[in-house]
Order: structure tokens, then C-alpha cells, then sequence
């Protein structure tokens, strides 16, 4: 009986992730046999290389691969966003900007721009944990920022 009951709940799962349109994530599907990645030695470059070493695409430093991305700025700004009324900083604007353009078949792309914007609240007397939260929000703006610049890629041509 008991097994009965799980295996219904079970299909009854599948059906409803089913029909919400819920697909695995595909690998990336590009055409090029090799990439190069220009103007920046960041972690931004390093998850874009860990990105495509997931597919059959092999690296090329010497700048003659298929698809040449060149990094040509990658700018960090921190911004006071609120003041409490005091006069002490209450929040904080974290803005990630990187501007790329690319290369393949041989002609340069327009160059492009990227933007990852996070806000968070500041207390100066929990200065360690503002600082990790800190941390953690760069990382994570440079991470939607390489998943996004990679998504463009894909896109290219399509």
C-alpha cells in the first residue's frame, strides 16, 4: 500500500514538473573550435573559462581562436545609497560594469556592455558581517555578469 502511495505521488511530481515547462539546462551549444579571452585576468575571466571548459571548445592565447573575447573594461563602484539620520551610511549601492566586444569570423562586434547592480544595508557596528556580505555580493555580480556574457555568446547568430 505504502508503495503504491509513493509511487503516485511520485508520477503525480513528474506530471506537474512536466507540464509547468520545466527543462534540464542544455549545454551550451556553440560553433567555434576555440576561444581566446583578452584585457582581463580577473576572476570574470576565470569563470568564463570554467563556463566553456564545460563544452568541446579548446583555449587559444595566441590570439589566432575562432571567437576572441576581449574584456576592454571591468569597473567596480561602490555608491552610498541612504543615510540614516544621523548622518551615518544606512545602505549600500555595489555596481559591477564590464564592457567586451567580441570577434568571430573575423570582424569585431560593437563594443557591448554589461551591467550586475546590489544593494545592501550597512551597520557599522557589525562591520565584519557588512564587509563578508560584501564579499559574497561582488562574487555573486561577477558571476551573473560571466553567465550572462556567456548567454550573449550563445546567442550570437541565432
Amino acid at each position: 500500500m505504502r508503495k503504491n502511495k509513493f509511487l503516485i505521488f511520485c508520477l503525480l511530481l513528474l506530471l506537474i514538473l512536466n507540464s509547468c515547462g520545466f527543462q534540464l539546462r542544455k549545454p551550451l551549444d556553440l560553433d567555434y573550435q576555440s576561444y581566446a579571452i583578452t584585457g582581463d585576468s580577473s576572476g570574470l575571466s576565470k569563470l568564463i573559462h570554467r563556463q566553456l571548459s564545460f563544452t568541446d571548445i579548446k583555449e587559444k592565447k595566441d590570439g589566432s581562436a575562432d571567437l576572441i573575447i576581449e574584456i576592454m573594461s571591468n569597473n567596480f563602484e561602490k555608491r552610498i545609497l541612504s543615510l540614516a539620520g544621523n548622518g551615518q551610511v544606512g545602505e549600500f549601492e555595489l555596481v559591477q560594469t564590464i564592457e567586451y566586444r567580441l570577434k568571430s569570423s573575423g570582424k569585431w562586434s560593437e563594443p557591448r556592455r554589461l551591467e550586475a547592480i546590489r544593494e545592501y544595508t550597512y551597520d557599522p557596528t557589525l562591520y565584519n558581517a557588512a564587509a563578508a556580505e560584501e564579499i559574497y555580493l561582488k562574487d555573486s555580480m561577477i558571476e551573473q555578469l560571466s553567465r550572462s556574457l556567456i548567454t550573449e555568446i550563445n546567442n550570437i547568430g541565432k
